[in-house]
């Protein structure tokens, strides 16, 4: 049950808040609602501008009309959830007149946490609204994936590598190795300092790097585990991060080892 209390609405003091909505009308309503609470906004007056701030800064939580001009609020949602880094993470919620299952259902689609159907009326209402959503999609977001980092099968899927060096060409390939065997050393020394230091970001950054690089080449086992280490990360769940450490290291290692012989060998 959503708590409506005015002590609990305390908590978006604070807290900065990007509105991408067209109509002037609902920007002056919502604006003023999220003032009244405490929240700093900046207002998009259509998905392309909220694109835009969304590149230059950094919310605490994205609302976002759905129908807008030049960039759909579904289209900004869809780039928010495929982005890199933390702002793939971010609270966001739809503001929309249309609340029909089928709207709701393209809207969860999108990614967004939850939706707000408009006119706002209730100022208590939407906070507690906000930061039920809010606090739901980073309770999900957060929650590891049992299953990932158990990924079965060999350490490097040969038909991922072959075909990337059959589209880039072999000498493009030996260049590409070359970066990935730094980024793996240099990945390899951020999560030994992160699992010593209990270093949440850095662990999250550096297991990001890692999802990427190693999907590149083919090492779908340390790709699971790289993804279960940043789950973990984002709970904050040291204990079990400290526990897949060595593992992922290990894997870390061997595919490291591959790179290193392939670089020395050369791509056929």
């Amino acid at each position: 049950m959503v708590d409506n209390s005015r002590s609990n609405l305390s908590r978006l003091q604070g807290m900065s808040v990007l509105l991408a909505e067209d109509n002037v009308t609902n920007q002056l309503v919502a604006t003023q609602m999220l003032g009244n609470l405490g929240a700093t906004v900046d207002v998009a007056s259509d998905g392309a501008i909220a694109l835009e701030r969304l590149a230059q800064n950094s919310y605490d939580i994205l609302l976002v009309d759905i129908e807008m001009p030049r960039v759909s609020g579904l289209d900004v949602i869809r780039s928010v959830r495929s982005s890199a880094g933390e702002l793939a993470n971010a609270p966001v919620i739809a503001l929309t007149a249309y609340a029909m299952q089928e709207h709701r259902e393209k809207i969860r689609k999108a990614g967004a946490d939850g939706l707000i159907p408009k006119p706002i009326i209730s100022i208590e209402q939407f906070g507690a609204d906000i930061l039920n959503y809010m606090d739901e999609g980073v309770k999900r977001r957060s929650t590891p994936d049992e299953s990932a980092g158990s990924v079965d099968g060999p350490m490097i899927e040969n038909s991922i590598f072959e075909s990337l060096a059959e589209t880039i060409g072999a000498d493009a390939m030996i260049d590409l190795l070359g970066k990935i065997e730094i980024d793996l050393r240099s990945v390899k020394n951020q999560i030994i300092d992160a699992n010593n230091t209990a270093d949440s970001d850095l662990m999250r950054s550096a297991t990001h790097v890692l999802i990427s690089v190693a999907g590149a080449v083919g090492g779908v086992r340390l790709q699971g585990q790289a993804e279960r280490l940043n789950a973990l990360a984002h709970a904050g769940d040291f204990a079990n991060v400290s526990a897949l450490t060595d593992e992922t290291l290990d894997e870390l290692d061997g595919v490291l080892d591959y790179v290193t012989e392939k670089i020395r060998t050369g791509v056929s």
